[in-house]
């Protein structure tokens, strides 16, 4: 019995201003091969299937897609739990359809038994049970009404007795099915201890470290919990069952260097796990250093495939670096997303007074002070204010005609 743990797909997702459609796309295609050729019986989606609580048309069609696509293979069950960045209605929407294919989206907690969702092997037996959790909000489940409890204590109260609750209903099930099963469970939260990336696009799904549960919130009656909503792979508490699979994709240049991977779990012969490397889809590189050490990089990529996140480092002003990296990448195929100027940054926060706040600021004032003092002529400062105000104007009209 094979079980794939993956999570957070973002589909949707937009990477400054390139969508990711085509990423996304070529990582379910191979996904399902990894699903063929590994003998999968149950594929596990620990939430954020999507990047929004309201994907466009394209990102539903990738999804259902791929879906469909598993039919007839030998993955015979499909879980997916929705998490943070999911709209739970709309991934419940079709599941009276679904599960009639056998997949499963659990999108709001409900009755214990519903999250109880059996795993059969390739013969029909039922070889596991998954527990299916989705992301838990705050004003689902905190009900507490113990008043000597803080606000903390009770999100993770609440949230070690929804683990209880539903591991008993899967013991329950064992004992009508008249057999010991292997328990998995889902989750989509923070757990203490856990990894993140600076930029990785991960939102807090409480204030600080509200919310966050330790390794001992999962019974010991489970096998393995598959955890989403960390984007880079890892172990929780030192527990090799309790496990982040992080996302396919790179959700920022932060996290390049890093392997991806999709998490695979055998039930057989003592519950082994092993990591299945995802490939690169779309190349990135990130460049820093100061302008002639950007430019000699640029040079060296230009001729590739690749989308480039530029971080000028120099501690002098640089005020035609973006003109300098246009030409540098001009006529090959490498794509600069982003230009990123520290000492412009630096500038306008030395200019900044105390007492200012981005609200008492207009946002003309804060423009003029992004493009810098005596980088640019009168004339050319002229030029870019006059663009800079049409911009506004159009933005406020269409803000009006809304």
């Amino acid at each position: 019995m094979k079980i794939l743990h993956t999570s957070d797909w973002h589909i949707g997702h937009t990477l400054y201003t390139k969508k990711r459609y085509d990423e996304h796309d070529k990582f379910l295609k191979w996904l399902k091969e990894t699903i063929k050729s590994r003998g999968i019986d149950a594929l596990i989606v620990s939430g954020d299937v999507f990047d929004t609580g309201a994907p466009g048309g394209q990102a539903q069609r990738i999804y259902y897609d791929f879906l469909t696509s598993l039919l007839g293979t030998c993955c015979r069950t499909v879980v997916v739990v929705a998490g943070n960045h999911d709209s739970p209605a709309m991934l419940e929407a079709p599941s009276g359809v679904l599960e009639k294919l056998h997949i499963h989206t659990i999108g709001l907690p409900g009755e214990m038994e519903r999250h109880v969702i059996p795993l059969p092997d390739a013969t029909g037996d039922v070889r596991a049970v998954c527990c299916a959790v989705p992301y838990l909000r705050k004003n689902e489940m905190v009900r507490l009404e113990d008043d000597a409890q803080s606000t903390d204590e009770r999100i993770v109260a609440a949230t070690a007795q929804f683990y209880h609750n539903v591991t008993d209903a899967a013991l329950n099930y064992q004992k009508e099915l008249g057999k010991p099963l292997p328990i998995i469970a889902t989750g989509h939260l923070f757990a203490q201890g856990a990894v993140r990336t600076e930029g990785d696009g991960v939102r807090e799904l409480y204030v600080g470290t509200l919310g966050q549960v330790g390794a001992d919130i999962f019974p010991e009656e489970i096998a393995y919990v598959a955890l989403g909503h960390i984007h880079g792979v890892q172990r929780v508490g030192g527990q090799e069952r309790i496990r982040y699979s992080g996302s396919p994709l790179p959700m920022s240049f932060s996290e390049l260097g890093r392997e991806k991977c999709v998490l695979e779990v055998s039930l057989d012969e003592g519950h082994s796990l092993e990591a299945l490397p995802v490939p690169v889809f779309q190349r990135m590189a990130a460049v820093r250093g100061t302008r002639e050490e950007i430019l000699h990089q640029l040079k060296e990529l230009a001729v590739d495939d690749v989308w480039v996140e530029v971080t000028y480092t120099g501690e002098e002003a640089c005020p035609h670096l973006s003109a300098d990296v246009a030409q540098a990448v001009r006529g090959g195929q490498a794509e600069v997303l982003i230009i990123r100027n520290t000492a412009a940054a630096s500038a306008i926060l030395e200019s900044a007074n105390e007492s200012e706040s981005l609200e008492s600021i207009s946002v003309q004032d804060v423009f003029l002070r992004c493009i810098g003092k005596d980088l640019y002529s009168d004339e050319d400062t002229a030029v870019l204010v006059d663009c800079f105000n049409e911009i506004i104007r159009e933005m406020e009209e269409a803000d009006t005609c809304a």
